[in-house]
């Protein structure tokens, strides 16, 4: 059965997405697995990622041309498959399997975010959209179709962080080490007891499993500023009571992956990055039974 798990930080720009997607790519790249990304970030960075390196384009898009006129991109293949198809799901009108999920090639496949999702579905029923992709995954056995289903998570508290975690069977923290990480980690561990509590009855199977922290964008050569950070965080007495796990590999500093949004790094050339990459996987993939 495959496994679903949420890349989670109540903090934006710490690599959540990144990490989601190299790890994503690269269990299906390297290891052979079957992968179903499910971006729920409003941001819809992962699904910006995923399509411009597979030459899709979500179907309400436009470019300007260099006529300066806004026009469909013909050179793309258009996607009509998005979240907001699955969120916004009735007993009427159940959500096709074709309008939510994108198959990019045979080993990944998305469902893709919506710009402005927000917005569209305000008006929706909390409850509705708490329980859509957990319906979703379950209704068409999604876990026997995909080895591993990654969501990444928007970066604050809502229903749209609920309906991530409905579903998972686990919890990765992607952490980048500055001044308030501590009060980031702790906040994120008080929603996700908040979750589990009032949700309970879709945890009693399946308990939500955290597997720990991975500090992100780390130097090969951390400065001493870095180092004592990552000790303050480690030893920290609010974050010891939880009884965390961190990751013995981090996931280190790559200046192309801010600069090209299509990078990838198990389709590079970096040595470094793919040797990091596969040790961090490795041990991932010893946290999960």
């Amino acid at each position: 059965m495959g496994k679903v798990v949420s890349f989670i930080n109540m903090k934006g720009g710490v690599g959540k997405t990144t990490l989601c997607k190299e790890i994503g790519f690269h269990l299906a790249k390297k290891r052979n697995k079957k992968i179903l990304f499910i971006d729920v970030d409003p941001q819809i960075n992962l699904t910006q990622s995923l399509f411009k390196r597979y030459g899709f384009l979500q179907n309400k898009q436009l470019h300007v041309s260099s006529e300066g006129t806004l026009q469909e991109n013909c050179k793309l293949k258009h996607s009509e498959a998005s979240i907001e198809e699955i969120l916004n799901q009735s007993v009427i009108n159940p959500p096709k399997k074709e309008k939510s999920i994108q198959i990019l090639d045979e080993d990944v496949s998305i469902i893709p975010g919506e710009l402005g999702l927000e917005f569209s579905l305000r008006n929706l029923n909390s409850g509705t959209l708490e329980n859509g992709i957990y319906k979703f995954i379950e209704k068409n056995d999604l876990r026997s179709v995909y080895d591993f289903i990654l969501i990444d998570c928007p970066p604050t508290y809502s229903s749209y962080t609920v309906a991530a975690l409905l579903p998972s069977d686990y919890f990765l923290i992607p952490v980048k080490p500055e001044g308030y990480s501590i009060l980031g980690i702790d906040m994120l561990m008080k929603v996700i007891d908040i979750v589990v509590d009032e949700k309970s009855i879709y945890f009693e199977s399946k308990p939500l499993e955290n597997l720990g922290i991975v500090f992100t964008d780390i130097k090969r050569r951390p400065s001493q500023g870095i180092i004592n950070t990552l000790e303050s965080i480690k030893n920290s007495d609010e974050l010891k009571q939880r009884d965390l796990y961190y990751f013995n590999e981090y996931f280190l500093h790559n200046s192309h992956i801010p600069k090209d949004i299509d990078y990838f790094i198990d389709a590079s050339n970096n040595e470094n990055s793919k040797y990091n990459l596969d040790l961090l996987v490795d041990e991932l993939l010893e946290r999960m039974p």
